[in-house]
Parts: C-alpha cells; sequence; structure tokens
C-alpha cells in the first residue's frame, strides 16, 4: 500500500511538472496541424503552426488529385487532372482566411465542372481569378453586415496534368518551384516596394509613411496593397484581384512545388528552402519535410505563423 502511495504521488508530481513548464521557444515542438486543411489532404504534403503568435490565423487547403469532366468534346466526356494548392494567410482574425479555405474548392470546382470551352486552360485560368474576386465580395459583405475587420492574402497554384503550373497570388505569401538548388519565384509580393503598386493605391488616395525598418506602411499599419477582406482599406486602393501568371511548362529538373505564407520569409528565403530540400537525405515522407522546414524557420526567429505546402513534380 505505501509504495503504491509513494508511485501515485511521483506521478502526479510528474504529472504537474508537464502542465506547468512552459518550454522555451527552442523547445517547442512542431508539430502538423492537419485539422487547419477544410478538405482531406489528398497527396498534399503540408505543415501549418501558430508559432510565436498569440492566434493561428492561416489556413490551407490543397488537392492535387482532381478530375474535372468536360462534356460535348469528341461526342463524349473528357476528364483534366488538376491539382489545387492554396493557403489563404488572415490577419486581424482569421474570418476572412477561415472563409476563404471552407468555399474555395467547392467555388472553383462549380465554375469548371462540365464546361465545354475548347481551351480549358484559359477556362481554369479564368474562373480562379472570378473565384477569388467573388470570395472578397461575399466576405466583405458579411464584413459590412457584422463588423469584421479581418483580411487574408491568397496564393493559389494550380497544377494540370502533371505538365504545367498557373499561380494567382494575393498579398505576400509565395509560390516557387525548386530545380535542384535553384528557385524559381512564381509570385512577387504586393506592397509599396512595387511602384506600379504603390502608384495605384496612392491614386486611390491611400497614403503611406516609413518607419526605421523601412517598410512602407498604408494608413500607417498595413503593409499590403492587395488582400481579401479588410473592408475599411478598400476605399483607399486595396484590392483583391490576383495576379496571374501564365502557364508554365514544367520540365525534368524541376523537384517541387512550394508554396508558404510569409512566415516562412521572415528567416527563409525561397532559395535556402529549395537548399534544404536539395540536401535532405531522405525524401520518403515529405510532410516531414514540411514539418522540418517550419521548424527550421520557427528557430532561425521567424515570429509570424508559418505554413508551408510541397506538392512532388
Amino acid at each position: 500500500m505505501k509504495r503504491l502511495i509513494i508511485y501515485g504521488f511521483f506521478f502526479a508530481c510528474i504529472v504537474g511538472f508537464l502542465m506547468n513548464h512552459k518550454p522555451e521557444p527552442e523547445e517547442q515542438i512542431v508539430v502538423t496541424n492537419t485539422t487547419m486543411s477544410s478538405i482531406p489532404a489528398q497527396n498534399c504534403h503540408f505543415a501549418s503552426i501558430q508559432g510565436r503568435r498569440s492566434y493561428h490565423e492561416d489556413r490551407v487547403t490543397c488537392n492535387v488529385d482532381l478530375k474535372i469532366p468536360r462534356f460535348g468534346l469528341n461526342d463524349g466526356v473528357e476528364e483534366v487532372k488538376i491539382g489545387v494548392v492554396a493557403v489563404f494567410d488572415g490577419h486581424i482574425g482569421s474570418d476572412a482566411s477561415e472563409m476563404a479555405s471552407r468555399v474555395f474548392l467547392n467555388k472553383f470546382l462549380q465554375k469548371n465542372y462540365g464546361y465545354q470551352n475548347s481551351n480549358p486552360k484559359e477556362s481554369l485560368k479564368s474562373s480562379l481569378v472570378k473565384t477569388i474576386e467573388e470570395i472578397d465580395a461575399e466576405f466583405s459583405k458579411l464584413a459590412l453586415e457584422y463588423q469584421l475587420y479581418s483580411g487574408s492574402t491568397a496564393v493559389v497554384a494550380l497544377i494540370y496534368n502533371e505538365k504545367q503550373v498557373l499561380v494567382a497570388n494575393v498579398g505576400d505569401s509565395k509560390a516557387f518551384i525548386c530545380s535542384g538548388k535553384l528557385a524559381k519565384e512564381l509570385t512577387e509580393d504586393h506592397n509599396a516596394d512595387r511602384l506600379d503598386e504603390r502608384a495605384r493605391v496612392e491614386a486611390s488616395g491611400g497614403k503611406f509613411t516609413f518607419y526605421t525598418n523601412s517598410v512602407p506602411l498604408l494608413n500607417g499599419h498595413f503593409p499590403m496593397t492587395r488582400a481579401i477582406g479588410d473592408l475599411t482599406l478598400k476605399r483607399v486602393g486595396i484590392i483583391a484581384t490576383p495576379e496571374v501568371t501564365d502557364w508554365l511548362n514544367l520540365t525534368s529538373k524541376d523537384e517541387f512545388l512550394v508554396v508558404a505564407s510569409d512566415g516562412i520569409f521572415e528567416s527563409l528565403s525561397p532559395k535556402k528552402v529549395c537548399e534544404f530540400l536539395y540536401e535532405a537525405e531522405d525524401h520518403s515522407d515529405l510532410t516531414v519535410l514540411a514539418q522540418q522546414i517550419v521548424q527550421k524557420a520557427f528557430l532561425e526567429g521567424s515570429t509570424d505563423n508559418l505554413s508551408v505546402v510541397l506538392v512532388p513534380l
């Protein structure tokens, strides 16, 4: 009996220590948060963590094995294979990124299901732009009704028949292709460092200020020139129209498509990510590699939420 009491007391002490001990940042374990995906992640490897922020506002949606039927072509039904990878990085709350991640795929597929356009790639590109703009319009309506102030970036990559890639971007998340150690960047951040973006916002009445870190901020606090939501900034030039690449032909040297929120790039460049993947000894589990990228960005000082999706090419 005494032995049981001693063991019980020892166990209680251990549990109490674990519950009250708060690990230092370098001690924290990085875990893939699979609940962040609003749909099943099919053949899609990702990691997403809160990091050092008080809230987790990143959302991930991905499915790289979608098949879209096309009717009325050659007197039958043909299928187009499409991969979709999307990262939504919310700010001032997760309302916008949560809504976008939940409705994006359904809206996009509805616009493409059974289409009869003779140019499927052009239809996919057009419907991608319309889907993002429609989500922004619907969220903005809700934001006005319920006084929501949040917004979200959006970076969406489409993979066509495993041969071509197209990317639509709103804000400062990134997509790029790793060819060995080389990073082929497919997005360009939307901020006032771009003269075209700055001119467009200033023409709408927006004013940028500069602080000691040389980051131009719209109305003193906002670093981007494009975003979903952010209703109060729409009147000073913030838009949700995505910037879309042309279809890029994949080559035998292209190994990974990487789509990630901007927190990754507080401490890692796309080139560093590609070098890490190139030097990794084990590629058998890409989810583990995604976790390691997130952990590396965290340990090297990133303070934001961290999300990354890896697609083998």
